[in-house]
């Protein structure tokens, strides 16, 4: 989308807003997820200084590139770091490749417990995104991600995060299905109840039409759970309400 446009929506909306450009080194196929962070601030800190506008940071996280995030990181101020995970196994998951000869439990798990182990590599982080990422294209019947199947997985995601300040996001790419939102809320209630406290809100807007999507939700999604939503600015949270 045009940055032009996507500010235009937010303003009409009320909203601040903050990209998150993607970064995956070592991207498995001929996908490029790369950027150069002197012309990423370069293009887009005069919008930052006028329009109740921030400029973040979406990191995949795998165990060769971590290293090479982290000098990513320090050399540009961004308001907010997320860290995410996309690749297991060197397959994006959005694809079927990673789920052939898996059953749901194998596929899932070995994927929760690959967000814990690289986590511990990603100590920069501000916030983990999408932890449910693996439910929209997971190619079984019941796709949904909840805390009684994957315990003792879930449990670890969260102690490493609060180990490392790293706080969890809402995406609200999957919060127009109400099954979706109801098993995430016995995770996230899992992270408050294990200490958190505050969680940001994505709604992982690709196009301009879905800046803001159903923040008011999530919102809502968070207090139920005993969470404070807060955005990142110079690396700091800053509460919405």
């Amino acid at each position: 989308m045009k940055i032009e446009d996507a500010l235009k929506i937010a303003q009409a909306m009320g909203l601040g807003l903050i990209t998150t450009e993607h970064i995956d080194f070592d991207f498995p196929g001929d996908d490029l997820y790369e950027f150069d962070a002197a012309d990423y601030f370069a293009l887009y800190r005069k919008y930052r200084e006028t329009n109740h506008f921030l400029l973040g940071v979406e990191i995949g996280m795998q165990a060769q590139t971590a290293l090479q995030s982290g000098e990513f990181i320090k050399k540009s101020p961004f308001d907010m770091v997320i860290v995410s995970q996309h690749i297991i196994e060197g397959c994006d998951i959005y694809f079927p490749e990673y789920y052939q000869g898996k059953c749901k439990n194998e596929a899932y798990g070995i994927y929760l417990q690959t967000i814990a182990d690289m986590l511990t590599a990603h100590p920069f982080g501000d916030v983990l995104g999408h932890i449910d990422y693996i439910c929209r294209k997971a190619p079984y019947e019941d796709k949904q991600l909840r805390y009684d199947e994957f315990p003792s997985h879930i449990d670890k995601i969260w102690q490493t995060a609060l180990a490392n300040d790293i706080i969890p996001e809402v995406n609200t790419r999957r919060f127009a299905d109400k099954e979706a939102v109801s098993s995430l809320t016995s995770i996230y209630t899992r992270y408050h109840n294990m200490g958190g406290r505050y969680a940001t809100i994505g709604s992982d807007a690709h196009t301009a039409d879905a800046v803001g999507y159903k923040l008011e939700e999530a919102s809502c999604f968070l207090k139920n759970c005993g969470l404070i939503p807060v955005y990142f600015k110079n690396r700091q949270p800053v509460s919405m309400l």
